[in-house]
């Protein structure tokens, strides 16, 4: 799972931005009582997230819509780690085998930058800044800073929300914008940052099902762009032992 997420926010590396997960709701200061309460259910929710691990336990299929462009992935667990992942069709063609050099080498890149002291949801969610908002309707909502290891500097300008089903206690929404504008690189500025990540039960455990990313920003003095990535995760199979 680690690696499935912190992969995919790499896809905006082309614009100069980090994509790393950031946040951004209004802090509220008056926290209503009971955040406590949950933090033990809320730390174990992330650490069932973390334990699932799509790459090495489970077959799927991942379908990314970049710059309207439609790509289907299959990733295989049985194949070696670079192999894994392989792109079927892009806009409901067969690759050629430049396309595919290219999707590999990009493989190879996303697998070796992973930081395994920085990835995952647990790192992702600060718990000392978790702050209970909303309880209604089956639902548990909480605020939180994230641990953003490419943007300690602009923790003050980062926000995130996490959405728990009160009765599985399984998380089913994290949320992350920002509230000021960010500078992640030089002469790279962030007007608006969104991820939104969605998750459902599949076969007892819960899943990654959709991951949306929106980023608005400048590049150098002259150079816009409004990036958007949606990745949607299908066809879940566990692989057998």
């Amino acid at each position: 799972m680690r690696s499935t997420v912190m992969g995919y926010l790499r896809v905006l590396s082309r614009y100069c931005v980090v994509v790393t997960v950031v946040s951004g709701l209004l802090w509220q200061e008056n926290s209503l009582a009971g955040t406590s309460d949950w933090a033990p259910i809320v730390k174990a929710a992330l650490e069932n997230l973390d334990a699932a691990n799509l790459d090495e336990d489970w077959y799927f299929t991942m379908e990314v819509l970049e710059e309207d462009e439609l790509q289907m992935i299959y990733s295989d667990p049985r194949r070696d780690t670079y192999e894994r992942r392989q792109l079927l069709t892009v806009d409901g063609v067969a690759p050629d085998s430049q396309r595919l050099d290219e999707f590999h080498d990009k493989e190879v890149k996303r697998i070796n930058d992973i930081d395994p002291d920085a990835a995952g949801y647990g790192y992702m969610v600060d718990m000392e800044t978790l702050d209970l908002i909303e309880a209604s309707d089956g639902y548990t909502k909480f605020s939180f800073v994230p641990r953003v290891k490419m943007l300690e500097d602009s923790r003050d300008q980062l926000r995130g929300t996490l959405l728990l089903d009160s009765a599985t206690q399984h998380i089913t929404e994290i949320e992350i914008l920002n509230t000021a504008k960010l500078s992640p690189a030089f002469s790279v500025t962030l007007d608006t940052f969104r991820l939104g990540l969605s998750f459902e039960e599949e076969q007892g455990e819960n899943l990654l099902r959709k991951l949306e990313s929106h980023t608005v920003g400048k590049m150098g003095f002259f150079k816009s762009f409004d990036a958007l990535v949606i990745f949607n995760f299908s066809e879940y199979t566990r692989a057998q032992p």
